[in-house]
């Protein structure tokens, strides 16, 4: 058998060299950053809002011994 010959002519990851360009662009729109910002953290209060409401029990919750009277009648029979 002969010996490994390239097929390519790629170079080794050790062997490369790396350079970075910087890019000039056009300054951001802080005026559509500040909006999309509001907008997240209006959506995000809102949904934190819906899951705590729900956890919570509503105004009219009555505990089901008192709503049946049970209460009452253990109470006059003690």
């Amino acid at each position: 058998m002969g010996s490994y010959v390239k097929k390519t002519d790629r170079r080794r990851y050790d062997e490369r060299s790396f350079c970075v360009r910087a890019m000039h662009r056009d300054p951001p729109d802080l005026n559509k950053l500040a909006e999309v910002l509001i907008r997240l953290t209006l959506q995000e209060t809102g949904r934190s809002r819906a899951e705590r409401r729900a956890a919570e029990f509503p105004e009219t919750y009555r505990p089901a011994a008192q709503a049946h009277g049970v209460g009452a009648v253990s109470e006059a029979a003690g």
